[in-house]
């Protein structure tokens, strides 16, 4: 599960438990929706709460991020507890 919540041109992300590719979805949904305000746009992910997360959702964020949007987020951040 994850929540989305955007003030201004801050995307905030959090990962409650496993991050399936339908949470992914939800997020790339609104992050295409955020990029197309006007001004810049920082992304922070939260996953402090994330417990585990599918094979596919690795592959979609690497598609998302390194393929289509690498450019795109003035300022991207993770949090996390985890030492990876």
């Amino acid at each position: 599960m994850i929540t989305i919540q955007q003030n201004e041109n801050l995307l905030n992300v959090a990962v409650l438990g496993e991050f399936t590719l339908a949470d992914f979805k939800q997020f790339e949904t609104q992050a295409l929706y955020a990029l197309q305000s006007p001004g810049e746009i920082n992304l922070l992910f939260d996953l402090r709460d994330m417990i585990d997360y599918t094979v596919d959702v690795a592959w979609e964020e690497i598609k998302f991020f390194s393929r289509e949007h690498q450019h795109d987020f003035s300022k991207i951040a993770v949090v996390t507890d985890d030492q990876w």
